[in-house]
């Protein structure tokens, strides 16, 4: 290296160092320090399968190992209590699902020790619509098929859910409410464990995301027999949805990135630019479309302006629900 390049290249030091500190305000995070997501799910199901897979790009944009921690367990009542109470220096967050996490503390009964003031909104992730889903051998085709045998067998046919007041079970109440049905709906500890008591033949019917339906329709296990959106979706070409079929029930899965509450400014603006450079990368955007999950981003502001929207309206519902005792079933 000859004298001039030397020269350059010392000169460029500190412009380097001066953008690494832009990147990392108020020092955070510390070099060689995870974060610590928790997906307050087991293994394997939508929520953890879409944190895992921004992870890399997450990591890429913090300069530190992000390491992705399972704390199931009531309907993620265990991993966001543990985020409500940790520190709030930025090493922990929690990649919650929405409205699970409304309907969990607007439910008084749980007595679940948080509220939406117990958390800071970083990211907005992903906007994942519902679905209805059976087995590949089943002969139920579509809504008035499931309804048909509903009908035939008052409260036979099994139907699976996540847990109690997660949008899957409200969603199959609200079937059940239009057209009188009567159903076995059983509670499941997270929707991967829903979703193998399908492929087991253990129930007929479940509500899934439909990034979970377009895998399990593609392997051919599964067959969709609904989309719970207001269109169809572009990952299951051709599926009615249910408002189509005479049911206009239009529900989903949002999942999205927050903090205990009491975050210093400086770190929750580092991981929430972290975040959205992260979620909005066109190698993430590839990703996700390949797993057939529509990122839906929004910054903090949007997040706390969506989750008090969906505050207002859920709370009327899960006081039906719990005050007609359908929250015990």
């Amino acid at each position: 290296m000859d004298g001039k390049v030397a020269r350059r290249a010392v000169l460029a030091l500190p412009a380097l160092m001066l953008g690494r500190a832009a990147a990392q305000p108020g020092g955070f995070p510390d070099p060689g320090r995870a974060v610590q997501v928790i997906v307050p799910y087991p293994p394997g199901g939508g929520s953890d399968i879409s944190a895992r897979a921004l992870a890399p790009a997450l990591e890429k944009e913090l300069g530190t190992p992000v390491v992705i921690s399972n704390r199931p367990g009531a309907n993620s009542q265990i991993g966001l209590a543990q985020t409500a109470q940790a520190r709030p220096d930025g090493y922990t967050l929690c990649y919650g699902l929405w409205p699970s996490t409304i309907t969990l503390y607007l439910d008084a009964s749980r007595k679940v020790g948080f509220g939406r003031d117990s958390f800071t909104p970083l990211a907005m992730h992903v906007i994942d619509p519902g679905s209805i889903i059976v087995r590949a051998d089943s002969p139920l085709r579509n809504i008035a098929d499931l309804v048909q045998a509903a009908r035939a067998r008052p409260g036979a046919l099994r139907v699976s859910d996540p847990g109690i007041l997660s949008w899957e079970h409200l969603a199959s109440i609200a079937l059940q409410k239009a057209y009188g049905l009567s159903i076995n709906q059983i509670h499941y500890q997270g929707s991967a464990p829903a979703l193998v008591a399908l492929l087991s033949g253990e129930i007929e019917v479940a509500f899934v995301a439909t990034g979970t339906a377009m895998s399990q329709s593609r392997s051919g296990v599964a067959r969709t027999l609904a989309v719970l959106d207001e269109a169809q979706s572009e990952f299951l070409p051709g599926i009615p949805t249910a408002t189509e079929q005479n049911t206009p029930i239009v529900t989903g899965s949002a999942r999205g990135f927050i903090g205990p509450a009491g975050l210093p400014p400086a770190v929750e603006a580092a991981l929430a630019g972290a975040l959205e450079r992260a979620i909005l990368s066109d190698e993430h955007q590839r990703r996700m479309r390949d797993l057939g999950l529509p990122i839906r981003f929004m910054n903090p502001a949007r997040f706390r302006q969506y989750w008090s929207a969906e505050e207002a309206k859920l709370a009327p519902l899960v006081h039906e629900v719990v005050t007609t005792g359908e929250a015990a079933r």
